[in-house]
């Protein structure tokens, strides 16, 4: 499909399907990311080793997710 096919149909969706759309887009684009899927392991490890997570690193990482869309 090229861009201008795929602009048209954009164009001519509703916006409850933009809207997954564009959540969806945001989903593959972080999908690959390093930094996230790190900052996710190393959060797990120490969840599994008994440790603890503050309230304040808890917010930082849900912004995070939330930036991202995830």
């Amino acid at each position: 499909m090229s861009r201008t096919e795929l602009t048209a149909l954009v164009d001519r969706s509703s916006t409850e399907e933009r809207l997954f759309l564009a959540a969806y887009l945001r989903h593959v684009s972080t999908q690959d990311d390093p930094g996230l899927h790190a900052e996710l392991a190393g959060a797990h490890r120490e969840i599994e080793g008994g440790k603890k997570i503050g309230l304040r690193q808890l917010k930082r990482l849900h912004q995070t997710l939330a930036k991202t869309g995830l």
